[in-house]
C-alpha cells in the first residue's frame, strides 16, 4: 500500500473518530463505571450476579479489577449485558492520526536537516530561515512517500 492510500485511510478514519473526541474530556469515575452505573440503577451486587451468572463475591472484585483497569474485556461487555447497558471499546486520538504521522516525520526531517545544516554552517553556506522552512517541509513530504523502515524509531 503506497503512501496515498494509508493517507486516505488516515483521514477516513480522522472522521470516523473525531465524532468520539468530546468524551476524551469524560474522567471515569472513581469506583469505576461498572460500580457507579450499578448504584444508579439501584442495584446490588447480588443483583448483578444473578444477571450476569457470575458469582456474587466475584462482582466486588470485579468492580475493584475495572477500577484499576485490570480487567478482561469481555468480563466489561458481560457486566454491561446484565447491567443493560452497551459496552463500547475504542481508541480516541487526542491528535487526527494525519497529524501524529506528520510529527514524526518532521521530527526525522528535523534530524536529518540538522546533520545537513550543520555541514553546510562548515562551508560557510547555511541555509536561511525561509531555505530551511522550505526544506523541512520537503523533506517530511519525502519521508512520509518514502516510509522509511525505522519510521517510529526515532
Amino acid at each position: 500500500m503506497n503512501y496515498w492510500d494509508k493517507k486516505l485511510i488516515r483521514e477516513q478514519l480522522d472522521k470516523k473518530l473525531s465524532k468520539f473526541k468530546p468524551i476524551l474530556n469524560t474522567p471515569v469515575p472513581n469506583g469505576g463505571w461498572v460500580k457507579t452505573i450499578r448504584k444508579a440503577l439501584g442495584m446490588s451486587t447480588y443483583d448483578l450476579a444473578n444477571k450476569t451468572g457470575v458469582d456474587q463475591s466475584r462482582i466486588s472484585r470485579i468492580e475493584y479489577s475495572e477500577a484499576k483497569q485490570e480487567i478482561k474485556l469481555s468480563t466489561l461487555k458481560r457486566i454491561a449485558d446484565g447491567l443493560g447497558v452497551k459496552f463500547v471499546y475504542g481508541f480516541v486520538p487526542e491528535h487526527d492520526l494525519e497529524e501524529i504521522v506528520r510529527q514524526q516525520a518532521l521530527k526525522i526531517a528535523r534530524k536529518r536537516l540538522n546533520r545537513i545544516d550543520h555541514s553546510m554552517k562548515l562551508e560557510l553556506q547555511g541555509l536561511s530561515d525561509k531555505e530551511q522552512e522550505k526544506a523541512l517541509n520537503d523533506l517530511i513530504d519525502k519521508i512520509l512517500i518514502e516510509e522509511p523502515k525505522n519510521f517510529w524509531d526515532q
